[in-house]
């Protein structure tokens, strides 16, 4: 697994089965700059418990003033990377690629964010509780067209 969203990696893999890929057909919100910002919540080292009860690790670091990275280590050493994704402005767009998934940011606000997907089998959001916390919610809809959701918690730990 290479690319976009790792903290919600296993749950797009878990829908992949579920659904086939969505293609948005919705307008497109206008961001800038400033709205990528505003994802600045998620930075640092963030321990969470994926749906399987198996613990990850991952940290998320600006590499740009467009480009936010998140990278899901092997363990808590944070020393070997397995996997990752980006969250990127280009233009007037937020979108959020991991391996061959692409989200697209319908909502930005201080400490939340929400995509759309593009070619991914689920939407996803980040929300900040507080300055340690972060909730991670997936939904999608199963194969009998039943809507379905996931919400994991991220603690930070740096």
């Amino acid at each position: 697994m290479r690319g976009a969203l790792p903290v919600a990696a296993a749950l797009a893999l878990a829908a992949c089965a579920l659904v086939p890929p969505a293609v948005a057909q919705q307008e497109t919100a206008m961001f800038t700059a400033a709205d990528l910002d505003r994802l600045d919540f998620l930075l640092g080292r963030w321990v969470g418990t994926g749906p399987d009860g198996t613990p990850f690790y991952e940290a998320y670091r600006r590499t740009s003033a467009t480009t936010l990275v998140s990278e899901r280590y092997a363990d808590a050493t944070f020393s070997k990377i397995v996997d990752g994704s980006t969250v990127a402005l280009d233009g007037d767009r937020i979108t959020s690629t991991w391996g061959e998934f692409t989200w697209m940011a319908e909502e930005v606000a201080d400490g939340y964010v929400s995509f759309r997907p593009l070619n991914a089998p689920s939407a996803f959001a980040w929300r900040r509780v507080d300055a340690g916390t972060v909730e991670v919610t997936q939904n999608w809809t199963d194969d009998k067209g039943v809507a379905q959701g996931y919400t994991l918690t991220l603690r930070k730990i740096g």
